[in-house]
């Protein structure tokens, strides 16, 4: 099942033209088996799985980073529609970057594939009685003295959700103290908060957070708490539990006062 997603820079009224990218990547799509389809400005890529896209992180935030000083949007077209980036802090860009590829990449459809209106209008009930999702993947990650451990799933109408944990490592050599605001929180809409996590608690079933009003305003949550269902293999599990320890005691994240039940 291909899984893909659409990218584009707009520069002012109209789009960067991507043939210089597309010369960077060729020997990426030909080595990964990545497709790509080339619409004017606008690309579109596709693999058989979205960690296999990730590859093209590194390419991307530099193709956007330098016309960024210019005001340049990296746009992203997947299931869950238009994501835009207009602004990152450079060293945290490719991070980003992939974050966005593997959580907002989705199944390519055919024609009448696509989840009908009564599939959409059943997850959007979902999303107004349920502060949470279904975790299905947990992803770590650690670049240039950024620790990132994040789950993700998607709901009935496909569209992507996930919630990263992020902090700085202070004996990475390119750390940098001026930046670190402690244990931040990001959405899958990259709504970021620092320091708003008061507690986590996880079990074999679910991972649970309290969060204060303003982070959860912050990220755009309609409470205070969040429950995210675990469907994992033993072995994510496993990950998601390292993980959350190693970036809660990082730095000025250990020091956050949030209360830990990692089990």
């Amino acid at each position: 099942m291909a899984v893909g997603f659409m990218v584009s820079v707009r520069l002012g009224d109209g789009n960067v033209d991507p043939a210089g990218l597309l010369a960077e990547v060729a020997p990426l799509l030909d080595r990964h088996r990545i497709d790509v389809d080339r619409k004017g400005t606008l690309l579109l890529f596709a693999a058989d799985e979205p960690e296999t896209l990730a590859v093209l992180a590194e390419p991307l935030a530099a193709w956007w980073q330098g016309l960024a000083p210019t005001g340049a949007v990296l746009r992203f077209v997947g299931p869950d529609g238009v994501n835009e980036i207009s602004y990152c802090r450079p060293d945290v860009a490719v991070g980003l970057v992939r974050n966005t590829i593997v959580t907002g990449s989705g199944r390519l459809y055919g024609p009448g594939e696509a989840p009908g209106p009564l599939r959409r209008a059943a997850a959007g009930l979902v999303r107004r009685v349920r502060t949470g999702f279904t975790a299905s993947e947990v992803r770590t990650v650690q670049e240039k003295g950024l620790c990132c451990v994040a789950v993700a799933g998607r709901e009935l109408d496909d569209a992507p959700r996930s919630l990263e944990f992020q902090a700085f490592d202070p004996s990475d050599e390119d750390y940098d103290p001026d930046d670190d605001e402690g244990l931040c929180l990001v959405t899958e809409r990259h709504a970021p908060s620092a320091g708003g996590l008061v507690g986590v608690r996880l079990t074999g079933r679910a991972l649970r957070l309290r969060v204060t009003p303003a982070a959860a305003a912050e990220l755009g949550l309609p409470s205070t708490r969040l429950v995210i269902r675990l469907r994992l293999s033993a072995a994510d599990h496993d990950d998601l539990r390292a993980g959350l320890r190693r970036v809660c005691a990082l730095g000025r994240a250990a020091a956050s006062g949030a209360r830990l039940d990692l089990g």
